[in-house]
């Protein structure tokens, strides 16, 4: 498990750095928690992870999902703002991908608990070890999905052209 961030709570990231010194005084040669940021170590993080992690409360946009979806890493995350409009559930959310013209890329949950965070980690660690070909081509199919502003680009071009004619 790596983790990378910062959390707006300051008791919990209080919590987190109380358990990188827990980890570095016990395990300092196994484990290593850094609470910085630190954009480089993120693209290394994104290329060797299966999955990432996003339980945003609060996401407008959502970069960290796309960002790892080009890299192969397959997003697990809350059903929230950008997250939720660009992850579409592999078990549930098939009709919904296909109205946007994708399949489904990744895992989500509601609620902000421990318990739907689980519940998709669970769905998630399963799929990778029960169907790794069927995780793999998953893996595939996230890289090739196209989230640039190309096909909004020539939408709006299309709607510019067609209020032209009135």
């Amino acid at each position: 498990v790596v983790l990378l961030g910062s959390a707006p709570d300051p008791r919990i990231q209080n919590d987190f750095v109380n358990l990188a010194n827990q980890l570095h005084s016990s395990h300092s040669d196994q484990a290593r928690l850094c609470l910085t940021y630190d954009e480089p170590l993120s693209h290394l993080i994104y290329a060797g992870a299966d999955f990432i992690l996003v339980p945003s409360i609060f996401e407008p946009c959502g970069l960290t999902q796309l960002t790892a979806m080009r890299y192969g890493s397959i997003p697990v995350v809350r059903k929230t703002g950008g997250l939720y409009d660009t992850v579409f559930d592999v078990d549930d959310d098939k009709a919904r991908a296909e109205a946007q013209g994708l399949e489904p890329n990744g895992f989500n949950f509601d609620g902000a608990d421990g318990a739907g965070v689980d519940y998709a980690l669970n769905r998630a660690i399963s799929a990778w070890y029960d169907g790794r070909d069927w995780f793999n081509s998953l893996c595939k199919r996230v890289m090739e999905q196209d989230w640039s502003w190309n096909r909004p680009a020539l939408d709006y071009m299309e709607l510019y052209h067609a209020a032209k004619k009135y």
